[in-house]
């Protein structure tokens, strides 16, 4: 009954919104309070178990806003998508709300938020009734064209630019099909699929249709890895499956894997191992194979100088004189050091690695000249490689569960997950230092079909010179909020001389990435994102040995190379490790390390500062209390859990 009861002043107010959208969105000022507080108590998480509602939400105003997409959705052949896609509309919908109605309430208690996030000057604009819903209206009139434009998609194939990749010369589509997320099995423990028998219809009908969703789009580039679990298999019969419907030709493909190497793979192993994947795959040549994990300078040794098992890289080149290769490369989580090692040996015509508008993952707070990748992306262009920018929604700051800070600085021109791929497919000419830098294309691990969405539209538009001034607009607000909240000089040298773990010989720690973290949380409010790689550091830190010699460390865990480093010990003395850092910079370091292990760690964690066993709706009063409101998540556009993530 209580649902019932917010779900009619959301559709009062959606009535009221839409009535005369072809002018404005703009609403009255009771419909506006009365909708937006009923939206806060909708759970908008990848579990949630009020979808149908926001489902009615979302056809509610679809009906007035966009009434073209109603049908496009209703006679779709996936509905199971279509259900999916008023999730997600229904989500953006409650979260702008939402974020709306709470910095009204807060400014009319004379509350500020905390932490400082806004200026005093910004917080006046933040929680201005007349500003707020002019932005709630405008943010809402990108979601109308959004939909506008998905209708569009979804009626007609389209194609999604393409560009050289590189040495290859392969036309690359700027978005690419990542297959780590649709797969029945990670085949990591609990249940293994090693047959085509034992996959769940559902699972493999719903790769089937992320294929064709993706084709249909133009998208086909697609990217998987024997270490994906079943992920190959599925795919070779989802392919069959098309080639045998006439969908596409294997020309009209471009298929990549990858694997993993060892110190105990023999050149004869890994050429078995690829062949075997290839028999997956049913396919008689890929377009592209990458050794995967290139991770260390110990990698580099196993595949140019491994003695008598011989070198690893000569069981690719075989395999590329034999014409079961085309092009050969390699993907990677490791310290810019080693990832220039490889880039120089020449030997690769592409490579996958993390780069992102807010850091490059892993080798954040690396670099030589410039922070992170940014050099090695400079240097790939120079040997005319081929740039594949890996998991830019997920890695790249969990685009897809934004916190409010992040939609604040980005609407209404857009999304933060399209400012992250524009800043991508841009970065030819916009990166710093004057050197050119292209990425080439950016991956998409999609889980559902309506995964692809968001990305295949941003990239249509992103050919627009209207995209290409809001893009521009956004950049220079973000600009202007580093330089307030962090200090034109810390943001331009935080980097200087901070160690990651390749140079912390004794402990492993990450301290780069822990300083990278600091100010992501503080320019964009990624909390959530932040407590996910600090986690993996303190699960690290568990493991690390003072018996063990660095290197035993490292390959102790096989996890530890892809994401490696430790996390901040309070009892530890740093002079040592921060020796090369500007004096300037030390006691801020210091300071950036102690808030990330207080709002990061699982066990120390304000964040996680909840009663045990409190329900649902405890927990999330008990976090509103402690989080700021910005650093929040939004939405989350996972309507449901992916396969392999189902245990």
């Amino acid at each position: 009954a209580r649902h019932m009861q917010l779900l009619l002043l959301i559709v009062l107010f959606i009535s009221q919104l839409t009535m005369n959208c072809a002018k404005s969105l703009l609403v009255s000022e009771s419909a506006f309070f009365s909708a937006a507080t009923s939206a806060s108590s909708f759970n908008l998480s990848s579990a949630s178990s009020d979808n149908e509602q926001i489902i009615a939400v979302a056809k509610k105003f679809l009906s007035t806003a966009c009434p073209e997409l109603l049908p496009v959705l209703e006679n779709h052949y996936d509905q199971a998508s279509a259900h999916d896609r008023l999730v997600k509309i229904g989500r953006n919908v409650i979260a702008t709300l939402r974020y709306g109605q709470e910095a009204i309430e807060r400014k009319g208690r004379g509350e500020s938020a905390m932490m400082d996030i806004w200026s005093s000057e910004e917080e006046k604009i933040i929680g201005n009734e007349i500003e707020r819903k002019t932005k709630t209206d405008d943010s809402l009139q990108r979601l109308v064209k959004e939909c506008k434009d998905l209708a569009k998609v979804l009626s007609s194939p389209v194609k999604v630019p393409t560009v050289r990749y590189g040495r290859t010369g392969i036309q690359m589509p700027i978005v690419s099909l990542g297959c780590m997320r649709f797969q029945q099995s990670w085949n990591r423990g609990g249940k293994t699929i090693n047959s085509p028998d034992q996959l769940e219809k559902e699972c493999q009908d719903n790769l089937v249709n992320i294929l064709k969703h993706a084709i249909h789009c133009g998208v086909n580039h697609i990217e998987t890895a024997k270490m994906y679990g079943c992920s190959e298999m599925q795919i070779g019969l989802a392919l069959k499956v098309l080639f045998d419907e006439g969908l596409c030709r294997r020309e009209d493909l471009i298929i990549q894997t990858k694997n993993a190497i060892s110190s105990s793979m023999s050149k004869s192993d890994l050429k078995s191992q690829i062949l075997q994947q290839l028999k997956l795959l049913g396919l008689d040549y890929v377009d592209l194979f990458s050794v995967h994990g290139l991770n260390t300078d110990d990698h580099c040794e196993w595949l140019f100088n491994h003695g008598e098992k011989g070198n690893l890289i000569d069981a690719v080149r075989e395999l590329k004189a034999e014409g079961k290769i085309r092009w050969m490369g390699f993907s990677t989580h490791a310290p810019a050091h080693v990832i220039k090692r490889a880039i120089e040996s020449d030997a690769f015509d592409y490579l996958n690695m993390h780069y992102h508008f807010m850091g490059a993952y892993t080798a954040s707070g690396d670099g030589d000249v410039n922070e992170g990748n940014l050099d090695n992306i400079q240097l790939a262009h120079k040997h005319d490689m081929g740039v594949f920018i890996i998991s830019a929604y997920d890695k790249g700051g969990r685009m897809y569960t934004p916190s409010h800070l992040s939609r604040e600085l980005m609407l209404p021109e857009m999304e933060p997950m399209e400012y992250g791929s524009l800043w991508l497919w841009y970065h030819g000419k916009n990166c710093q230092g004057g050197k050119p830098a292209p990425c080439h294309t950016i991956v998409c691990g999609a889980a559902r079909p309506s995964d692809l969405d968001q990305p295949v539209m941003a990239a249509l538009r992103s050919i627009t010179a209207e995209t290409k001034e809001d893009f521009e607009v956004v950049s220079r607000r973000i600009q202007e909020r580093k330089d307030r909240v962090l200090g034109k000089d810390w943001a331009a040298t935080w980097h200087v001389g901070l160690p990651n773990y390749s140079q912390s010989e004794k402990r492993g720690f990450q301290i780069g990435n822990m300083v990278w973290l600091y100010n992501i949380i503080h320019v964009y409010g990624m909390l959530d994102y932040a407590k996910d790689r600090y986690g993996t550091l303190v699960g690290n830190s568990k493991n690390w040995s003072p018996d063990k010699t660095w290197k035993e460390n490292v390959f102790a865990n096989p996890g530890f190379n892809w994401m490696p480093g430790c996390a901040y010990d309070p009892s530890h003395d740093y002079s040592s490790e921060l020796m090369d850092v500007p004096e300037e910079n030390k006691a801020r370091v210091l300071e950036a390390m102690k808030f990330v292990h207080e709002w990061c760690c699982p066990e120390n964690s304000k964040s996680m500062a909840l009663e045990a066993g409190a329900d649902e709706k405890k927990e999330e009063d008990q976090e509103r209390n402690v989080i700021p409101l910005e650093w929040q998540i939004a939405y989350d556009m996972r309507p449901w859990t992916a396969f392999p993530e189902r245990g």
